[in-house]
């Protein structure tokens, strides 16, 4: 028998992702969160790193991480992630498990990590949670697209 999801992960999830939490319901958002993991991140440490593996999706609980590409063999800033955001899912529905930029977190954050193996069974296997995690991804791309790119 599984043991029950931590409730200060699930009571954390519920603040920064409100929406996401309550459109997936409580069973449901256990599901995703069974194995999910905290990870601690100090200023300036790079949590993805471009053309790299990824194997996980980050929920950012706390702190902001940029996020960067390399253009014309120099580091470009494109973007800050803050918190109520995620990461890494690119990659993970891509299936290619390769990151498309590089994320360096720029203060102290906290990240919920959640597994690809994870993520890719609740949707293949549950309906209900590929829609709403499907279409929260998609909002996210369209807020992402719609932000003027950050000049460095």
């Amino acid at each position: 028998m599984k043991s029950p999801v931590n409730q200060s992960t699930l009571s954390q999830f519920g603040a920064r992702f409100p929406q996401l939490a309550q459109e997936l319901g409580q069973a449901n958002l256990e599901m995703l969160l069974d194995g999910a993991s905290i990870q601690e991140v100090a200023p300036e440490r790079t949590v993805i790193r471009d053309r790299m593996p990824v194997d996980c999706i980050y929920f950012v609980l706390d702190g902001t991480l940029d996020v960067y590409i390399e253009q014309e063999g120099k580091s470009k800033k494109i973007a800050t992630i803050k918190p109520g955001e995620w990461m890494g899912e690119i990659s993970v529905l891509s299936g290619e498990f390769l990151a498309s930029a590089t994320i360096i977190s720029n203060s102290p954050c906290k990240l919920l990590r959640v597994h690809h193996i994870t993520f890719g069974k609740l949707i293949t296997e549950n309906e209900t949670v590929a829609k709403v995690l499907l279409d929260h991804f998609i909002a996210l791309m369209a807020q992402r697209f719609r932000k003027p790119l950050t000049h460095a």
